[in-house]
């Protein structure tokens, strides 16, 4: 067999074999696929509900922690210490101080000597 018909050949089988790969990968499951313990979990799942916070847990997540927050008047980041006080530095007006509490699900703060603001914790 001349070497051009060998060369030939194999450069088609290389591109019909690139073909069958790309046809693969175009069949295959897209987007998020999520796995539990090594198994794939189906698409009937359905994510926890979204709910308010108890007063213990929202203590949880915000304790010790830093946030950065952008409010219609302000931006800057803010640490919640155990103690009920926050640290907060403004973009605009420094370090500040405020305070914050929790009852049931609701969650207040107070910044300065503004009015106590208070809401549910998702």
């Amino acid at each position: 067999m001349p070497t051009n018909l060998k060369t030939m050949i194999l450069k088609n089988l290389v591109i019909a074999l690139s073909v069958l790969m790309l046809a693969a990968c175009a069949s295959a499951p897209k987007g998020v696929r999520i796995s539990n313990n090594g198994s794939s979990a189906t698409t009937d799942k359905q994510g926890a509900a979204i709910r308010n916070l108890s007063s213990a847990e929202i203590t949880q997540v915000v304790v010790g922690k830093s946030f950065q927050f952008t409010r219609s008047d302000s931006t800057g980041f803010v640490i919640y210490n155990a103690d009920g006080t926050l640290d907060i530095t403004d973009d605009k007006k420094g370090a500040l101080k405020g305070k914050w509490s929790t009852t049931g699900d609701q969650y207040c703060e107070t910044y300065a000597s503004g009015a106590q603001e208070c809401g549910v914790f998702k």
